[in-house]
């Protein structure tokens, strides 16, 4: 959606040239970076991010408009090449000629430019030819407010010195830092990096640029609001609520939906409902998985979700989760429970993010945990009797959830809400 909207803004502007400077697909952790000690999930996320990659070029090419992309750190390389493998390096456009730079990360994960990058760079500061270039990468060349190292090239100051003694390049764009760096100019050159477009107000910039070298900066915001501002949410606990209660405390292997889940959050969704998991995930903090692990069971949990409602769409809007364990907990720094349900922390820093709506908002738990965070949180909390659902119940007093709505799983429950979704609890 925001992509379309960009183009958009593009088209209306009259621009000449679109250029994305990496990360078009924020790939899973698994696909970068393989583990085995789980089930093979290389095989059908590498199929999900190649799909992406050719939505996204099919979304480029009906815009009309002309455009350059390159992968970032969070691309999958080879994927990438597969889709956009015709896009050349070198292109000129009227008097400028843009030259992009598929630099890595490498060892520590730091960016370098080498071998062939690096003979492309010093091929085009050194030969004789009357273009103006325009160079574009992925990381920084110079340093931005709180940039880290995994930013910035370990020889970017080597690459800056040769590109501005070379007087051959006008503009210098990159990407790889959200919040971006602003315009700096030394010699001929401005060095560039544009915020990230992924996160609100998502902005867009407009380069204007005369062959003399005369450089026009503008970020144009899409929107000052998260996308899902001001839409009331429903969260939903994990573990026996969308799927089964084997998972907790162990990898992808046990995740297992329960059935209607994925049909539940898409009803949701196309009736104008966020929907976002709250879930305790104190497994962390009693060592049985690592952090990791449970953000990959996140990521299998929505692989299956969009491919049991057979639309990409069908996930969460966002994942939270904690980690504490208290006095059980392996190490003292994963103790801390004040994030845990039933303290609703996690569902006050949602309302913040996306500055959603509380009124018509619920929590859908199988736990009375889950129901008291929701009532903390001055949401509606309903029960579902899947999971523990059953014995919390028969355990619960009633004076403490006076009217509490208990429904068969999650695909009934979210009926209830659209249907009852002008009705107070």
């Amino acid at each position: 959606m925001i992509l379309r909207k960009a183009l958009q803004r593009f088209k209306n502007s009259m621009v000449d040239l679109v250029v994305i400077t990496g990360d078009l697909v924020d790939s899973p952790a698994i696909v970068l970076e393989n583990n085995d000690y789980y089930m093979d999930l290389m095989t059908p996320f590498r199929e999900m991010v190649k799909k992406d990659y050719r939505l996204i070029r099919y979304i480029l090419e009906q815009s009309g408009l002309p455009w350059i992309v390159l992968p970032g750190n969070c691309d999958t390389g080879d994927l990438f090449q597969q889709v956009f493998h015709d896009q050349p390096l070198v292109q000129d456009f009227g008097v400028f000629r843009f030259v992009s730079f598929h630099d890595r990360q490498w060892d520590g994960k730091k960016p370098r430019r080498f071998d062939r990058e690096r003979r492309l760079m010093e091929e085009m500061l050194f030969q004789e030819d009357h273009h103006k270039q325009i160079h574009l990468q992925h990381y920084l060349i110079r340093k931005g407010h709180r940039s880290k190292s995994t930013h910035r090239y370990l020889e970017w100051e080597n690459i800056r010195s040769l590109t501005r003694d070379s007087r051959k390049v006008l503009l210098s764009l990159s990407g790889h830092y959200p919040p971006g760096v602003s315009p700096k100019k030394e010699g001929i050159t401005t060095w560039y990096a544009a915020p990230s477009l992924c996160r609100a107000p998502y902005s867009v910039t407009i380069h204007q640029l005369r062959e003399d070298g005369e450089h026009f900066c503008t970020e144009e915001p899409l929107s000052e609001k998260p996308l899902l501002a001001d839409t009331p949410v429903v969260f939903l606990d994990r573990d026996g609520v969308i799927n089964t209660l084997h998972t907790y405390s162990t990898g992808p292997e046990e995740m297992q939906l329960i059935p209607g889940a994925a049909h539940a959050v898409k009803k949701l969704k196309d009736e104008g409902f966020a929907v976002m998991v709250n879930t305790n995930q104190s497994c962390i903090g009693l060592g049985y998985v690592p952090e990791s692990v449970v953000q990959l069971n996140h990521e299998y949990m929505c692989y299956l979700m969009a491919l049991e409602a057979d639309d990409p769409d069908v996930q969460p809007d966002a994942v939270y989760y904690s980690l504490g364990a208290g006095k059980k907990a392996i190490h003292p720094s994963l103790e801390d429970l004040s994030q845990t349900k039933p303290s609703p922390a996690l569902i006050e820093k949602a309302f913040r993010e996306f500055q959603l709506l509380k009124e018509g908002s619920w929590m859908i738990g199988d736990r009375e945990g889950d129901l008291l965070c929701g009532i903390n949180g001055n949401l509606k909390p309903l029960l579902v009797l899947t999971g523990l659902g059953e014995q919390t119940a028969v355990s619960i007093q009633e004076e403490k959830f006076p009217g509490l709505v208990i429904k068969r799983d999650l695909l009934a429950a979210a009926e209830f809400i659209i249907n009852n979704r002008k009705s107070r609890w």
